[in-house]
């Protein structure tokens, strides 16, 4: 009997800038995770119905595959030239988000670009970022930036946030893996901001901080991996993203404290979609 193959990094490319560098990391992180990479591409014939029901002409779908297939292509070479010759490639009528989310379903990690046509690059998360955060049902990353693609990136620590939630223990875990993976230091954050009066003393939430970091680190075979333990008073998503310009990778849950499943991306991972400036991993803490 033959073992099952290892489940994807599914990565989409619509050609524009943005989703070429998706494909670069994806590629690279495939290479670190031994795991196959597709990369899909939507045609979005939905959106081409006029009325919602008139089907388009066949010419215009025709010329629709045939740009689908040059972005495939050219982001089949792209994952070649980033250690990965043997990437699968899929074309598929529907829009990008439903697309994705359904690849989701047999993926280990989706990975996409921050903003696609249409979208100002590098402003602010596109739709389908947006989309992926809340909806996918595997982790997703957004590739944030280009620091990670500079020389040296490789020796930036991976940075995660992490509350008093039971999700974290799913964040840390992802952490501690890709800190792994990647060879580099790990800084494990828990930041608490300003409260109503009457606020506690600030040594009194340090010292929780700090045992609430240790006891979390506890769990987590980190023996490999160099630590840096960060308790600050700040906002959390404000020091994640300031963070995130000397980082090669932020991690942090899909939902924050109190958050519904399925249904919203938390406040902080919606701020680092917008804001950060390197990729952020969203891990998915509700299934």
């Amino acid at each position: 009997m033959t073992a099952a193959a290892a489940p994807p990094i599914v990565t989409g490319v619509d050609g524009s800038a943005e989703s070429l560098d998706a494909v670069r990391w994806a590629a690279r992180t495939a290479c670190l995770r031994d795991a196959p990479l597709e990369i899909v591409h939507a045609l979005d014939v939905p959106a081409l119905l006029a009325g919602g029901v008139v089907p388009p002409p066949e010419e215009m779908i025709d010329a629709l595959r045939a740009r689908g297939r040059r972005a495939l292509r050219t982001a089949r070479e792209l994952a070649a030239a980033q250690g990965v010759p043997g990437a699968g490639t899929r074309l598929d009528p529907d829009r990008a988000a439903q697309t994705l989310i359904e690849a989701s379903r047999g993926a280990s990690l989706l990975v996409v670009g921050s903003a696609g046509h249409g979208r100002l690059a590098g402003l602010l998360a596109g739709s389908v970022a947006t989309a992926l955060g809340t909806h996918a049902r595997c982790d997703t990353v957004v590739v944030r930036g280009d620091s990670w693609d500079e020389p040296g990136a490789s020796d930036r620590p991976v940075v995660t946030g992490i509350d008093g939630s039971e999700a974290g223990t799913r964040v840390l875990a992802a952490a501690v893996a890709e800190a792994r993976a990647r060879r580099a230091p790990l800084v494990v954050l828990h930041a608490w901001a300003d409260t109503p009066p009457p606020r506690p003393d600030p040594r009194c939430v340090d010292d929780a901080g700090r045992r609430l970091l240790g006891e979390r680190l506890h769990d987590h075979d980190t023996g490999d991996v160099a630590v840096e333990q960060v308790v600050v008073h700040a906002h959390p998503r404000r020091e994640l993203i300031d963070r995130s310009g000397a980082a090669q990778l932020i991690v942090v849950g899909d939902r924050g404290r109190g958050g519904f499943p399925g249904l919203l991306l938390g406040s902080t991972g919606q701020a680092l979609l917008h804001h950060a400036a390197c990729p952020v991993l969203l891990v998915r803490t509700a299934l």
